[in-house]
């Protein structure tokens, strides 16, 4: 049942239940399974800087069965999604913010009117508290334990994925707004969501917002792809 902006005792009771909430945790298996396999698939933009889409199905997932789930999901999926793709160093840490990623599509999705706005200011939220603040010293720490001779190559991967967690993230909440948006109806009639939960409408002020905002992503792409790399490689920036 869709409820008020509110997150009281009643809402974080009813986020329990989801955990013992068989069709909820048939569907988590489902999105865990899905979220594994897009870990495969990147689209590389340039050095450092690729489009995943581990995102739209993670917000989906989380709009279904909630926050508290949601942390159990991202948990499962970081750990599978490493035995299954391996990628790098496995360190631990990073499982946080896959975690804490898909306890914020819940505490922003479930439950609640879903519309434009909301989608922006969560992928906002996830963009900037999980993947720049958090991954930025997860990052650190690893290649503290990788070495020193490391930090320069932390540094230009990291102002890397600062910019393109900035600038990406309108252009995603745009695509997390039409794939919920497609899924609502399928979603309440197999009453995974509530019967009472509201389309997602592009009004005309969200299609302005959304079309200023992604011509300003691609410009800023197409500024880092053909002035702000150099740059950044040449003077050596250092951040976090």
């Amino acid at each position: 049942m869709q409820t008020k902006n509110s997150y009281g005792l009643s809402y974080w009771r009813a986020a329990a239940k989801e955990l013992k909430n068989t069709k909820s945790l048939v569907f988590a298996s489902f999105i865990v399974v899905l979220r594994i396999v897009v870990k495969a698939f990147k689209i590389p933009l340039a050095a450092g800087l690729s489009v995943t889409f581990d995102c739209y199905v993670n917000a989906l997932g989380s709009l279904i069965y909630g926050p508290l789930v949601g942390l159990a999901v991202g948990a499962v999926s970081d750990t599978l999604g490493y035995l299954v793709f391996p990628s790098g160093v496995y360190f631990l840490p990073f499982i946080l913010t896959e975690m804490l990623s898909s306890f914020i599509f819940g505490l922003f999705f479930w439950r609640k009117k879903i519309t434009v706005p909301r989608v922006l200011a969560a992928k906002f939220v996830v963009n900037l508290i999980c993947n720049i603040i958090l991954t930025s010293l997860f990052m650190k720490w690893m290649y503290v334990f990788l070495g020193d001779e490391k930090a320069t190559t932390y540094n230009v991967i990291n102002l890397v994925r600062i910019v393109k967690n900035l600038v990406l993230f309108p252009a995603e909440s745009v695509l997390i707004s039409l794939i919920i948006g497609a899924f609502i109806p399928a979603l309440k009639s197999m009453k995974l969501i509530s019967a009472n939960q509201e389309s997602l409408v592009f009004e005309k002020r969200h299609i302005a917002v959304v079309a200023a905002t992604a011509v300003l992503s691609v410009a800023l792409v197409l500024f880092y792809i053909f002035f702000l790399k150099d740059f950044v490689s040449a003077n050596n920036f250092k951040l976090f």
